[in-house]
């Protein structure tokens, strides 16, 4: 894996990921951290709208419309620049997912 540095807004941050879309995701991860649990639930119990975005605004308003990534350093150029939107539509898949198989596991465990 290579080191990326990641910034978009006040966030800064270096990662190991396979690729620049995976470390646009952990920043999504890392913002989306500070989000209460109940937002999360609400957010991962309905489809991405408009209105859904807007319940954890506070914690996103951190991040720029780009997430920019480099494996050189923060405030290149050069960085790649994703966008915040579909790093997020990405988190939001990868989470759900997540949540499903725990669940299914939680449930084998209880049997």
């Amino acid at each position: 894996m290579a080191k990326f540095y990641v910034q978009s807004g006040s966030l800064r941050g270096i990662v190991d990921c396979y690729d620049a879309e995976c470390a646009a995701v952990w920043a999504v991860h890392r913002i989306m951290l500070r989000v209460p649990e109940s937002v999360g639930l609400e957010l991962l119990a309905s489809d991405i709208d408009e209105a859904t975005e807007a319940k954890f605004g506070e914690a996103m308003f951190e991040l720029d419309e780009t997430i920019r990534v480099s494996e050189q350093g923060f405030d290149r150029e050069d960085a790649s620049k994703l966008d915040l939107h579909h790093a997020f539509v990405q988190w939001h898949q990868l989470k759900k997912a997540i949540d499903a198989i725990s669940k299914n596991w939680d449930r084998k465990l209880g049997e």
